[in-house]
């Protein structure tokens, strides 16, 4: 008798081993982490800005909006994000990364705040701007027309987030080539990205 409960404690107990020996499962946290400067901190000396705690990071796309509050770091990061083309919004108090906003339809577009202007070169390279000065918004020339006016308003940051996959044979290339039981196989990934607000 107790060589049976023997062999049965050896054998469950070689089966806990077996179990603890696998590899942990993958999980894929697909994230957008969002950066969020404040352009009414940049420091002329140092060309630099603080980051902003506390501000709402919407993250917009067909299927809905999404909001995270920045952390200690000036960070909102988000989790288990799928495959679309987003639209970001920040906001904290009065500042917001879209200046000069107006209503578009049901949709608040604006002027896309990309940084501040360091330089009297830095104003004369960049798309002319009648309210350009240094240390004051930089903003987007979304149409491309080397000027800056209602024109290039926005909805706001655009970001595109798409899966990625492992090169099982290393040819540095995602093909059939790379297919396990007909099926690729996806890995973590992260996009990382840098908002600025002002007023």
């Amino acid at each position: 008798m107790k060589k049976y409960i023997y062999l049965a404690f050896l054998c469950s107990f070689t089966l806990i081993s077996c179990d603890e020996n696998k590899e942990p499962a993958v999980t894929l946290k697909n994230e957008i982490k969002v950066k969020v400067f404040s352009t009414d901190t940049w420091d002329p000396t140092t060309n630099k800005m603080d980051t902003v705690v506390g501000a709402t990071v919407n993250l917009i796309s067909d299927s809905g909006t999404s909001s995270v509050i920045t952390d200690n770091k000036g960070i909102a990061t988000f989790s288990n994000v799928t495959e679309d083309d987003y639209i970001i919004v920040a906001k904290k108090d009065n500042l917001c990364n879209l200046i000069n906003t107006s209503l578009e339809g049901d949709m608040t577009i604006g002027n896309l705040i990309i940084g501040v202007y360091t330089s009297e070169k830095d104003i004369e390279q960049s798309a002319f701007y009648a309210n350009a000065r240094v240390g004051g918004n930089k903003l987007a020339d979304a149409n491309g027309d080397g000027l800056i006016n209602n024109l290039d308003k926005v909805r706001g940051q655009s970001s595109e987030f798409e899966y990625q996959y492992k090169d099982l044979n290393g040819d540095g290339t995602i093909d059939a080539k790379d297919l396990s039981n007909g099926n690729l196989i996806q890995i973590d990934h992260q996009v990382e990205e840098t908002i600025f607000i002002g007023k």
